[in-house]
């Protein structure tokens, strides 16, 4: 069950995108949400990072049922408010099982095979418009849903329903060495360049435009008093700026 939005308690909400987002209520919650606890606290707020499949997510904070979405791209939901300061520079690959001899050469190669993508989510303008002119031919993708797409997907792959999945590095890193399978797997080549990734808040939400400038002006504040980089090296990662 979805809590109650308080004004003084900002709901916050994205699938399972772990080192981004992680098991919520323990000691790694994901380095956005560490990050956003942090902030939102010096000035006053409670955070409750809550798992819900990602399109159910947007449509949420969309009605502002819910404050944040963790994670997104501009292009994700324009009509969200962004911070003017990113949380992370996210970019996307492509991988596949360790004795294929596919690599990524350019969107025309992915035609050779199915592809593995998660709903509603943006790969990029060039990727995101071969999914949707190829949605639904089951030869070429296989669009997932859920709590932990990157996990489904890699099951998928595993047992050959799919030839490739579309993931960002640090999250497919983090799964796959979870489960205990990084080794049956390997990249097949760059979707794209990292490109700026946020923490956006409601459209519909009074709040919105307040806890966006927090959240920029907070991140600033991180940065120069070198916490950034202290909750950044808890999963190993650095700053994307340094």
């Amino acid at each position: 069950m979805v809590p109650t939005t308080y004004a003084d308690k900002i709901i916050l909400a994205a699938d399972y995108w772990c080192p981004i987002n992680c098991q919520p209520e323990s000691s790694q919650e994901g380095f956005m949400v560490d990050i956003a606890k942090r902030i939102f606290k010096e000035n006053g707020h409670q955070v409750k990072y809550i798992i819900v499949p990602w399109n159910r997510t947007i449509r949420m904070v969309r009605a502002g049922k819910i404050h944040g979405a963790i994670g997104p791209y501009i292009e994700d939901s324009p009509d969200f408010i962004f911070p003017e300061n990113e949380l992370a520079m996210i970019g996307f690959s492509v991988f596949v099982k360790k004795n294929s001899n596919w690599n990524y050469s350019g969107i025309s190669s992915l035609e050779k095979l199915r592809l593995g993508v998660v709903a509603n989510y943006s790969y990029g303008e060039e990727l995101d418009l071969y999914i949707e002119k190829n949605k639904d031919n089951v030869d070429r993708i296989h669009v997932i849903h859920g709590d932990t797409p990157v996990k489904q997907n890699m099951k998928m792959l595993l047992y050959g329903r799919i030839d490739a999945i579309v993931a960002t590095q640090p999250v497919f890193l983090h799964v796959s060495n979870k489960s205990y399978a990084k080794a049956q797997f390997r990249l097949a080549g760059e979707i794209n360049s990292p490109k700026k990734a946020y923490i956006a808040f409601s459209p519909a939400l009074p709040t919105s435009k307040r806890y966006a400038k927090i959240l920029s002006d907070g991140i600033s504040e991180l940065r120069k008093s070198g916490e950034l980089t202290e909750i950044l090296s808890k999963y190993g990662l650095y700053d994307w700026k340094n």
